[in-house]
């Protein structure tokens, strides 16, 4: 006969390899009624995986005898007939499950366990733990059964069978007509036990496939599950068909939902129309955004106390209009050893298993599936977003050995290391933002993970938005590394800076005035007028140098939280980076309101200190100081808003945003600032012009010093005017990407 080719060093195929020696042997048993000879259906090569496919095939053989086709065997006679089957460590001990579970089906009867134990006690440990779990085992595999009764064609009550959709090991799935409310439903036929529906039926989610209901059928044992029918395919499909795609867009999953639309029979579409512009996204942004749908449905259902446990692209369907829907949540085996089954053995799902799941799977681990939570979820989805993004898994080289545990013990060791670089480098910020995300999905240890799948649903948001992920990313390279590396120096340069500059300007100007004045005033006194003059100098310096230092010391005190939260590298005890984030929005209006401040303090100090030092002065003295000063001050608050502003949203608050999701009160101190930086904008370019009217008005701009304050307030003005401009408009672009982020992250939250 023609066997299955031998296993390969390929990881993708071995699964494949493996079942089609399975189907070889059951195509045998059909043709052989007293079962045909495992030997002639093993691989020849005793070096390939030739133990793991003995294995699945004594489980296929054991079912077919005890259901009456062929005399019963024990375990003891195919250990007799195959010794390398208790090579190295006895019986494996899914075997001894496996007989355990037949026998109990068979006679209807509880098996005691003691007799496996007197049989095999070298697994004595093993059997204690992991029998009683059989119950599960036994619930799924009768449920697959009876759903095999059934095909398309067939009525089951009020339900017509249309087409196969799918089997697992629960039980089958077809796209049946409810013939009473004539309408397409999902129909999943499983036998009578759990609670699933229950279960189900709490879950009411826009991206959770909707159950409307449950039939029982006493008589067949069975229930009917109705659900609704999401006419797109499987996200599988889609996986699939991108691992040839030349180019990969939004027009990919278009296809592909057409594709299952004609396939089905129910219609077929040409030009499929997908919600959010979905068709003319990257395909960073369609994983983005597809797995933003995912994990937001994730995050409700954890909130209901339920885990999916079974991540992978033929549970997610797709709707016409491009949603993701979660499907097939593995809600019967919620509370029993995930692993003790064939479908969690054979099915394929280990490749989207987290390391601490693969644990569970182990017989000689203690995790149990209680041990399990949202964390592990996460990790899965993070498999499946990796696969859809770059058409293969993030573990590459998964592979079945001879014993099952060790392939367990493999997989997670592979885990443990770590997900390396993605198959293509990231080709813009987008995909980089992305790269970011899944790898943080796919750290081994679960704290370092997104603690709930609503905050990695919110990073995924991020990257529907091209400016956001490139404002994130870039805030890695050029002068923003810079200013992260050094956030306190970058942070006291933009808030002083513009009040050094204002400060030379403003004594130029007023020292000229002042020694024209007191000249006047002390013609016949020349000593007195230059000591008049020394003391004005000296008292600039003075109150520059306390109006300076107190800035410095308020600067460094506000801004610290914000150091050590960028800084902190893990260390959870600083403040939280949402903390942080909303101090850092605030920085610009600290350093507007205490650069006006000081400056209108000077104002006064000038013209009161000069009045005790002169002992009388022209009343025009003061006007001009508090002018001059209060036109300064303007200016010098309008222009480190700006540029505090700028190194707040380009590189302070991206820092902080690389490890959290945005939230509300980002959003509330964004459209703040957003406020803050129009006034801002008026002052930059309001008080120049202010300043001329002035001097104009007043005809301070026809002598030579006038002329030239005239000249600066109009060239500094209008380049200073250009400058503010510039920058408050990328700030408002950043914004409201920021902004629409959130929007789209929080639109299903909302919905439900």
């Amino acid at each position: 006969m023609n066997q299955p080719n031998d296993f390969c060093s390929d990881p993708e195929n071995n699964w494949e390899i493996l079942a089609g020696y399975l189907e070889a042997f059951l195509d045998a048993w059909e043709n052989d009624g007293f079962g045909p000879p495992l030997g002639e259906h093993l691989p020849e090569d005793p070096g390939s995986l030739r133990k793991m496919v003995l294995i699945e095939l004594i489980k296929v053989d054991l079912e077919y005898r005890h259901n009456g086709e062929g005399p019963v065997l024990q375990l003891e006679d195919y250990l007799a007939e195959h010794p390398e089957l208790g090579e190295p460590d006895g019986i494996p001990i899914e075997l001894i499950q496996e007989e355990h579970h037949l026998r109990r089906v068979r006679s209807g009867n509880p098996v005691d366990t003691d007799e496996y134990i007197a049989r095999f006690p070298e697994k004595a440990g093993e059997i204690r733990r992991r029998l009683p779990a059989d119950a599960a085992s036994e619930q799924e595999r009768t449920g697959q059964q009876l759903s095999e009764q059934y095909q398309p064609g067939d009525h089951i009550g009020d339900f017509y069978l249309m087409s196969a959709l799918g089997t697992g090991a629960f039980g089958s799935v077809f796209l049946a007509r409810q013939e009473s409310m004539q309408r397409l439903v999902a129909l999943k036929v499983s036998n009578d036990k759990g609670t699933e529906a229950q279960t189900l039926a709490q879950l009411d989610h826009p991206n959770i496939v909707r159950v409307h209901d449950q039939v029982r059928l006493p008589v067949q044992s069975i229930r009917l599950l109705y659900m609704q029918f999401v006419a797109g395919g499987t996200l599988q499909s889609v996986v699939k068909a991108s691992q040839t795609a030349e180019n990969k867009n939004g027009r990919l999953v278009a296809d592909c939902i057409a594709n299952a639309l004609d396939h089905s029979g129910i219609s077929s579409i040409q030009n499929v129309s997908l919600n959010r512009g979905l068709a003319d996204k990257s395909w960073a942004e369609v994983t983005g955004q597809l797995g933003m749908e995912l994990a937001q449905a994730l995050h409700y259902a954890h909130e209901q106390g339920v885990l999916h446990r079974d991540l992978k692209p033929a549970n997610v369907l797709l709707e016409v209009n491009g949603s993701a829907k979660l499907a097939d949540f593995n809600i019967s085996f919620s509370s029993e050893v995930i692993g003790d089954t064939a479908a969690a053995s054979f099915g394929g799902s280990l490749a989207y298993m987290s390391p601490e799941q693969l644990e569970v799977c182990h017989s000689d681990r203690r995790t149990q599936a209680d041990d399990l939570d949202e964390r592990s979820d996460v990790f899965s989805l993070g498999i499946l977003l990796w696969e859809l993004m770059y058409g293969k898994r993030p573990f590459p080289d998964e592979t079945v050995t001879e014993n099952w545990n060790q392939t367990l013990d493999d997989m997670t060791e592979l885990r443990g290391q770590g997900v390396g670089d993605p198959p293509t480098p990231p080709a813009n910020a987008t995909e980089e933002l992305l790269v970011l995300i899944l790898r943080r999905c796919l750290e081994p240890d679960p704290e370092n993970r997104f603690r709930t799948a609503d905050e990695l649903a919110r990073e995924l948001g991020l990257c529907l938005q091209p400016q956001v992920a490139k404002l994130i990313r870039s805030s890695e390279t050029g002068w923003r590394k810079a200013a992260v590396t050094w956030p306190m120096p970058a942070f006291l340069f933009a808030a002083i800076v513009p009040h050094i500059f204002a400060a030379c300007f403003n004594y130029f100007y007023n020292e000229t005035k002042i020694i024209r004045d007191l000249t006047a005033l002390t013609t016949d006194q020349p000593d007195q007028s230059q000591l008049l003059v020394d003391k004005f100098r000296m008292l600039v310096i003075v109150i520059n140098l306390i109006a300076f230092s107190i800035a410095f010391g308020l600067c460094i005190s506000y801004i610290k939280p914000i150091v050590r939260a960028i800084r902190r590298d893990g260390d959870r005890t600083g403040p939280s980076p949402a903390a942080a984030r909303i101090r850092s929005l605030r920085l610009s209006r600290f350093v507007t309101i205490l650069g006006i401040t000081e400056w209108g303090i000077a104002g006064l100090a000038y013209p009161l200190a000069l009045y005790l030092f002169a002992g009388s002065l022209d009343a025009v003295v003061p006007i001009y100081f508090i002018g001059s000063l209060v036109i300064c001050g303007l200016l010098a608050a309008a222009y480190p808003f700006f540029l505090t502003a700028t190194l707040t949203i380009r590189a302070y608050f991206p820092a902080l945003l690389r490890h959290d999701c945005l939230t509300s009160q980002d959003v509330n101190r964004l459209q703040a600032l957003s406020m803050q930086s129009a006034w801002s904008l008026y002052l930059a370019g309001g008080v120049p012009a202010v300043g001329m009217l002035i001097l104009i008005a007043t005809g301070e701009g026809k002598d030579s010093l006038g002329g030239l304050a005239l000249l600066v307030l109009s060239v500094l003005g209008a380049i200073g005017f250009a400058f503010a401009l510039c920058l408050s408009r990328t700030l408002q672009r950043d914004i409201e990407a920021l902004h629409d982020a959130y929007r789209l992250t929080s639109r299903n939250a909302q919905k439900t």
